[in-house]
């Protein structure tokens, strides 16, 4: 079964939502439409599923759309990024396993600092 996340900016109301998934419950192969309003989110379950289509299927019926930009971000229910569970914790910004760090603490204060003279001005 594939599944397919889409963004839909002021998705704001139970009539929209309704609206949205009626339209949607129409495409050929729409198993399930799942409608998380407080992050304005439509995720659309089913089998042949094709982004373009749900994108223009949600214009179709009047609302702006686009595909789910952040990947792994839920605010609870089956993490599709990850391949778990999520506990409702958000989790848009993932903690890399390794570290990151491309330079020292010292070097860092330093473009900050008044002895600099090539700080950064606006702090």
């Amino acid at each position: 079964m594939a599944q397919v996340e889409v963004r839909v900016p002021n998705l704001d109301c139970e009539g929209c939502a309704s609206k949205l998934k009626q339209a949607l419950s129409k495409l050929k192969g729409v198993e399930a439409v799942e409608v998380e309003m407080e992050i304005q989110k439509i995720i659309v379950r089913g089998y042949v599923l094709e982004e373009n289509k749900v994108v223009k299927a949600i214009k179709g019926a009047g609302k702006a759309a686009e595909p789910w930009p952040f990947p792994g971000y839920s605010l609870g229910g089956f993490d599709t990024y990850k391949n778990e569970t999520t506990t409702g914790v958000h989790t848009f910004f993932h903690t890399p396993s390794h570290s990151v760090a491309v330079a020292s603490d010292d070097a860092i204060a330093s473009l900050f600092s008044d002895d600099n003279p090539h700080a950064c001005a606006i702090m």
